[in-house]
Protein backbone atom coordinates (compact mmCIF):
# COMPACT_ATOMS: atom_id res chain seq x y z
CA UNK A 1 0.00 0.00 0.00
CA UNK A 2 2.68 2.46 0.86
CA UNK A 3 5.02 1.56 -2.45
CA UNK A 4 1.42 2.29 -4.52
CA UNK A 5 0.75 5.38 -2.93
CA UNK A 6 4.42 7.22 -3.88
CA UNK A 7 3.52 5.77 -6.80
CA UNK A 8 0.48 7.28 -7.38
CA UNK A 9 1.10 10.54 -5.94
CA UNK A 10 4.22 10.65 -8.88
CA UNK A 11 1.73 9.94 -11.48
CA UNK A 12 -1.31 11.45 -10.51
CA UNK A 13 -1.96 14.50 -12.33
CA UNK A 14 -5.73 15.81 -11.95
CA UNK A 15 -9.43 13.79 -12.52
CA UNK A 16 -9.48 11.51 -15.30
CA UNK A 17 -12.79 13.75 -16.27
CA UNK A 18 -11.05 16.84 -16.39
CA UNK A 19 -8.31 14.91 -18.31
CA UNK A 20 -11.23 14.36 -20.56
CA UNK A 21 -12.38 17.45 -21.18
CA UNK A 22 -9.45 19.22 -21.74
CA UNK A 23 -7.67 16.93 -24.34
CA UNK A 24 -11.22 17.42 -26.20
CA UNK A 25 -10.65 21.34 -26.22
CA UNK A 26 -7.04 20.72 -27.10
CA UNK A 27 -7.68 18.21 -30.29
CA UNK A 28 -10.00 20.30 -31.70
CA UNK A 29 -8.48 23.51 -31.12
CA UNK A 30 -4.83 21.97 -32.25
CA UNK A 31 -5.96 20.79 -36.10
CA UNK A 32 -5.78 24.08 -38.49
CA UNK A 33 -9.25 22.72 -40.56
CA UNK A 34 -9.46 24.13 -44.37
CA UNK A 35 -12.91 26.08 -43.90
CA UNK A 36 -14.17 27.39 -47.50
CA UNK A 37 -16.63 30.02 -47.63
CA UNK A 38 -19.38 28.10 -47.04
CA UNK A 39 -18.13 28.01 -43.12
CA UNK A 40 -17.39 23.83 -44.46
CA UNK A 41 -14.26 21.79 -44.04
CA UNK A 42 -12.41 21.41 -47.43
CA UNK A 43 -12.20 23.55 -50.59
CA UNK A 44 -14.27 25.78 -52.45
CA UNK A 45 -16.15 24.89 -55.52
CA UNK A 46 -17.13 27.37 -58.22
CA UNK A 47 -20.60 28.86 -58.39
CA UNK A 48 -21.57 27.00 -61.40
CA UNK A 49 -21.78 23.30 -61.67
CA UNK A 50 -20.09 21.98 -64.99
CA UNK A 51 -22.32 19.70 -67.16
CA UNK A 52 -20.03 16.84 -66.45
CA UNK A 53 -20.07 17.28 -62.41
CA UNK A 54 -21.64 14.96 -59.96
CA UNK A 55 -21.67 16.66 -56.69
CA UNK A 56 -22.50 15.11 -53.34
CA UNK A 57 -23.07 17.19 -50.19
CA UNK A 58 -22.19 14.83 -47.02
CA UNK A 59 -24.33 16.06 -43.45
CA UNK A 60 -23.54 14.77 -40.30
CA UNK A 61 -21.82 15.71 -36.80
CA UNK A 62 -18.29 15.60 -35.66
CA UNK A 63 -17.46 12.57 -36.85
CA UNK A 64 -17.72 13.59 -40.85
CA UNK A 65 -16.21 17.24 -40.05
CA UNK A 66 -12.90 15.37 -38.86
CA UNK A 67 -12.17 16.54 -35.31
CA UNK A 68 -9.38 16.08 -33.95
CA UNK A 69 -7.46 14.73 -37.31
CA UNK A 70 -5.86 17.85 -39.06
CA UNK A 71 -4.74 16.22 -42.50
CA UNK A 72 -7.78 17.67 -44.57
CA UNK A 73 -7.10 14.62 -47.15
CA UNK A 74 -7.33 12.04 -44.50
CA UNK A 75 -10.92 12.88 -43.56
CA UNK A 76 -13.32 10.46 -45.30
CA UNK A 77 -15.24 12.91 -47.62
CA UNK A 78 -12.00 14.08 -49.17
CA UNK A 79 -10.74 10.42 -49.16
CA UNK A 80 -13.38 9.49 -51.31
CA UNK A 81 -13.67 12.34 -53.46
CA UNK A 82 -9.83 11.75 -54.50
CA UNK A 83 -10.68 8.62 -54.91
CA UNK A 84 -13.69 8.41 -57.16
CA UNK A 85 -12.47 11.22 -59.01
CA UNK A 86 -9.12 9.33 -60.45
CA UNK A 87 -12.02 6.64 -61.30
CA UNK A 88 -14.67 8.55 -63.08
CA UNK A 89 -12.11 10.95 -64.71
CA UNK A 90 -11.31 7.91 -67.09
CA UNK A 91 -15.18 8.81 -68.35
CA UNK A 92 -14.88 12.25 -68.50
CA UNK A 93 -17.01 13.19 -65.65
CA UNK A 94 -15.83 14.98 -62.40
CA UNK A 95 -16.96 14.30 -58.58
CA UNK A 96 -17.00 16.91 -56.27
CA UNK A 97 -17.87 16.34 -52.76
CA UNK A 98 -18.73 18.71 -50.05
CA UNK A 99 -18.08 18.10 -46.30
CA UNK A 100 -21.21 19.06 -44.30
CA UNK A 101 -20.52 18.02 -40.87
CA UNK A 102 -20.66 20.16 -38.46
CA UNK A 103 -19.57 19.33 -34.57
CA UNK A 104 -21.41 19.28 -31.90
CA UNK A 105 -24.98 19.51 -34.38
CA UNK A 106 -28.42 17.06 -34.40
CA UNK A 107 -30.05 16.22 -37.15
CA UNK A 108 -31.80 19.80 -37.07
CA UNK A 109 -28.83 21.30 -38.14
CA UNK A 110 -28.83 19.27 -41.00
CA UNK A 111 -31.65 20.60 -42.63
CA UNK A 112 -30.97 23.69 -42.02
CA UNK A 113 -27.66 23.46 -43.66
CA UNK A 114 -29.52 21.70 -46.57
CA UNK A 115 -31.71 24.46 -47.14
CA UNK A 116 -28.90 26.72 -47.25
CA UNK A 117 -26.62 24.90 -49.90
CA UNK A 118 -29.49 23.47 -51.89
CA UNK A 119 -29.36 25.86 -54.38
CA UNK A 120 -25.38 27.23 -54.52
CA UNK A 121 -23.68 23.78 -54.47
CA UNK A 122 -26.88 21.88 -56.00
CA UNK A 123 -26.08 18.57 -55.03
CA UNK A 124 -27.11 15.13 -57.49
CA UNK A 125 -26.85 13.10 -53.57
CA UNK A 126 -27.08 13.96 -50.37
CA UNK A 127 -25.37 11.48 -47.97
CA UNK A 128 -26.71 11.40 -44.34
CA UNK A 129 -23.99 9.94 -42.04
CA UNK A 130 -25.46 9.21 -39.12
CA UNK A 131 -23.55 8.56 -35.72
CA UNK A 132 -25.66 6.20 -33.08
CA UNK A 133 -25.06 9.15 -30.37
CA UNK A 134 -26.93 11.59 -33.25
CA UNK A 135 -30.33 9.88 -32.22
CA UNK A 136 -29.64 10.68 -28.18
CA UNK A 137 -29.44 13.58 -26.31
CA UNK A 138 -26.62 12.38 -24.99
CA UNK A 139 -23.15 14.31 -24.57
CA UNK A 140 -19.98 13.63 -23.62
CA UNK A 141 -19.27 17.70 -22.51
CA UNK A 142 -23.07 18.18 -22.36
CA UNK A 143 -26.16 17.52 -20.72
CA UNK A 144 -25.53 14.08 -19.98
CA UNK A 145 -21.82 14.54 -18.59
CA UNK A 146 -21.94 17.96 -16.92
CA UNK A 147 -24.39 17.17 -14.03
CA UNK A 148 -22.70 13.59 -13.22
CA UNK A 149 -19.33 15.45 -12.93
CA UNK A 150 -20.73 17.44 -10.65
CA UNK A 151 -21.90 14.73 -8.62
CA UNK A 152 -18.24 13.63 -8.44
CA UNK A 153 -16.35 16.23 -7.92
CA UNK A 154 -18.57 17.46 -4.76
CA UNK A 155 -18.19 13.78 -3.59
CA UNK A 156 -14.92 13.43 -4.52
CA UNK A 157 -14.57 17.24 -2.43
CA UNK A 158 -16.29 15.46 0.77
CA UNK A 159 -14.75 12.42 0.87
CA UNK A 160 -11.40 12.11 3.33
CA UNK A 161 -10.00 9.05 1.63
CA UNK A 162 -10.08 11.17 -2.10
CA UNK A 163 -8.93 13.65 -0.09
CA UNK A 164 -5.63 12.53 1.39
CA UNK A 165 -4.81 9.08 -0.73
CA UNK A 166 -4.03 9.05 -3.90
CA UNK A 167 -4.06 5.24 -4.75
CA UNK A 168 -7.58 5.64 -3.23
CA UNK A 169 -8.53 8.19 -5.85
CA UNK A 170 -6.92 5.70 -8.90
CA UNK A 171 -9.28 3.19 -7.87
CA UNK A 172 -12.09 5.40 -7.39
CA UNK A 173 -11.65 7.01 -10.95
CA UNK A 174 -11.22 3.55 -12.36
CA UNK A 175 -15.10 2.48 -10.60
CA UNK A 176 -16.24 5.78 -11.77
CA UNK A 177 -15.29 5.07 -15.25
CA UNK A 178 -16.23 1.48 -15.72
CA UNK A 179 -19.76 2.74 -13.52
CA UNK A 180 -20.07 6.00 -16.31
CA UNK A 181 -19.85 3.66 -18.95
CA UNK A 182 -22.62 0.97 -18.17
CA UNK A 183 -24.71 4.31 -17.65
CA UNK A 184 -23.66 5.98 -20.78
CA UNK A 185 -24.50 2.73 -22.78
CA UNK A 186 -28.18 2.63 -21.11
CA UNK A 187 -28.24 6.44 -22.00
CA UNK A 188 -27.87 4.91 -25.74
CA UNK A 189 -30.50 2.11 -25.83
CA UNK A 190 -32.77 3.60 -23.85
CA UNK A 191 -32.69 6.58 -26.36
CA UNK A 192 -33.73 4.29 -29.21
CA UNK A 193 -35.99 1.85 -27.34
CA UNK A 194 -37.35 3.67 -24.43
CA UNK A 195 -40.53 5.66 -23.44
CA UNK A 196 -41.87 8.11 -25.55
CA UNK A 197 -39.92 10.87 -23.30
CA UNK A 198 -36.59 8.64 -24.07
CA UNK A 199 -36.56 8.54 -27.55
CA UNK A 200 -37.77 11.98 -28.52
CA UNK A 201 -34.45 12.93 -29.93
CA UNK A 202 -34.36 9.54 -32.34
CA UNK A 203 -38.01 10.60 -33.51
CA UNK A 204 -36.81 14.17 -33.85
CA UNK A 205 -34.26 12.42 -35.96
CA UNK A 206 -36.50 9.90 -37.70
CA UNK A 207 -38.78 13.17 -39.21
CA UNK A 208 -35.37 15.11 -39.94
CA UNK A 209 -33.95 12.51 -42.41
CA UNK A 210 -37.08 12.48 -44.39
CA UNK A 211 -37.79 16.28 -44.38
CA UNK A 212 -33.96 15.70 -46.25
CA UNK A 213 -35.54 12.72 -48.63
CA UNK A 214 -38.34 15.43 -48.99
CA UNK A 215 -35.84 17.94 -50.16
CA UNK A 216 -33.97 15.86 -52.21
CA UNK A 217 -36.86 14.17 -54.15
CA UNK A 218 -37.99 18.42 -54.90
CA UNK A 219 -34.36 18.84 -56.09
CA UNK A 220 -33.69 15.85 -57.80
CA UNK A 221 -30.94 14.42 -55.81
CA UNK A 222 -30.57 10.73 -54.34
CA UNK A 223 -30.74 10.75 -50.71
CA UNK A 224 -28.88 7.96 -48.98
CA UNK A 225 -28.00 6.96 -45.24
CA UNK A 226 -24.50 5.80 -43.57
CA UNK A 227 -24.87 4.51 -40.18
CA UNK A 228 -21.57 4.83 -38.15
CA UNK A 229 -20.77 3.05 -35.22
CA UNK A 230 -19.91 4.21 -31.68
CA UNK A 231 -15.74 2.29 -31.76
CA UNK A 232 -16.05 0.41 -28.72
CA UNK A 233 -16.42 -3.59 -28.16
CA UNK A 234 -16.08 -4.61 -31.62
CA UNK A 235 -16.30 -7.89 -31.40
CA UNK A 236 -19.78 -10.79 -31.20
CA UNK A 237 -20.79 -8.93 -28.19
CA UNK A 238 -21.10 -5.10 -29.48
CA UNK A 239 -23.32 -3.20 -27.38
CA UNK A 240 -24.85 -1.16 -30.04
CA UNK A 241 -26.08 -3.30 -32.40
CA UNK A 242 -29.83 -3.23 -32.22
CA UNK A 243 -29.43 0.95 -33.00
CA UNK A 244 -27.94 -0.08 -35.81
CA UNK A 245 -29.97 -2.66 -36.77
CA UNK A 246 -32.97 -0.06 -35.93
CA UNK A 247 -31.45 2.84 -37.70
CA UNK A 248 -30.81 0.90 -40.77
CA UNK A 249 -34.44 -0.31 -41.11
CA UNK A 250 -35.57 2.85 -40.93
CA UNK A 251 -33.84 3.51 -44.25
CA UNK A 252 -35.11 0.80 -45.66
CA UNK A 253 -38.38 1.07 -44.54
CA UNK A 254 -38.36 4.50 -46.27
CA UNK A 255 -36.99 3.61 -49.50
CA UNK A 256 -33.33 5.13 -48.49
CA UNK A 257 -30.43 3.72 -49.36
CA UNK A 258 -28.58 2.39 -46.00
CA UNK A 259 -25.23 1.01 -45.44
CA UNK A 260 -23.74 0.42 -42.23
CA UNK A 261 -20.16 0.64 -40.70
CA UNK A 262 -20.21 -1.59 -38.17
CA UNK A 263 -19.38 -4.90 -40.51
CA UNK A 264 -15.97 -2.75 -41.80
CA UNK A 265 -14.63 -1.93 -38.00
CA UNK A 266 -15.81 -5.15 -36.33
CA UNK A 267 -13.04 -6.93 -35.13
CA UNK A 268 -10.65 -4.05 -34.83
CA UNK A 269 -9.30 -2.34 -31.67
CA UNK A 270 -11.90 0.59 -30.89
CA UNK A 271 -8.93 2.17 -28.82
CA UNK A 272 -6.44 1.98 -31.52
CA UNK A 273 -9.09 3.52 -33.88
CA UNK A 274 -9.49 6.67 -31.43
CA UNK A 275 -8.11 10.41 -31.66
CA UNK A 276 -7.05 9.72 -28.39
CA UNK A 277 -7.28 7.92 -24.79
CA UNK A 278 -9.81 10.38 -24.32
CA UNK A 279 -11.39 11.07 -27.41
CA UNK A 280 -13.08 8.60 -29.17
CA UNK A 281 -13.37 10.58 -32.41
CA UNK A 282 -12.14 8.26 -35.36
CA UNK A 283 -8.72 9.38 -36.12
CA UNK A 284 -6.81 8.92 -39.46
CA UNK A 285 -6.97 5.33 -39.96
CA UNK A 286 -10.87 4.86 -38.74
CA UNK A 287 -11.48 7.53 -41.39
CA UNK A 288 -9.86 5.48 -43.61
CA UNK A 289 -11.59 2.44 -43.19
CA UNK A 290 -14.71 3.94 -43.34
CA UNK A 291 -14.10 5.82 -46.58
CA UNK A 292 -12.82 2.32 -48.43
CA UNK A 293 -16.16 0.94 -46.89
CA UNK A 294 -18.52 3.68 -48.00
CA UNK A 295 -16.42 3.63 -51.63
CA UNK A 296 -18.74 1.03 -53.31
CA UNK A 297 -21.90 2.01 -51.79
CA UNK A 298 -21.26 5.87 -52.91
CA UNK A 299 -20.27 4.72 -56.73
CA UNK A 300 -22.87 2.75 -56.66
CA UNK A 301 -25.35 5.44 -56.06
CA UNK A 302 -23.51 8.10 -58.59
CA UNK A 303 -23.67 5.62 -61.78
CA UNK A 304 -27.42 4.78 -61.05
CA UNK A 305 -27.43 8.55 -61.10
CA UNK A 306 -26.16 9.23 -64.30
CA UNK A 307 -22.33 8.89 -63.71
CA UNK A 308 -19.90 7.85 -65.93
CA UNK A 309 -22.93 7.24 -68.93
Amino acid sequence: MGIGEVIARITYVKPWYLKLIEEQKANYLRIKPRINALGLRGGDYQATKAPNCMRVLVLGDSFTFGSGVGDDAAIFPEVLENKLSMEFLRQGEKIEILNGGIPGSLTSDWVDLLLKLKDPFKPDIILVVFFMRDGTKTSSMGSFFSPIREEMKLRDKQSFLYQHLFFFRFIQEYRDRVWLSKKYSTALLESYFGDTTQTEEWQNAQRNILKIKKLGDEMNAKVALVVFPILVELNRNYPFKDIDRAVSEFGIRHHIPVHSLLPAFMGKNGAQLWVSHYDQHPNAQAHLIAADSILPFLRELLVSTGAGN
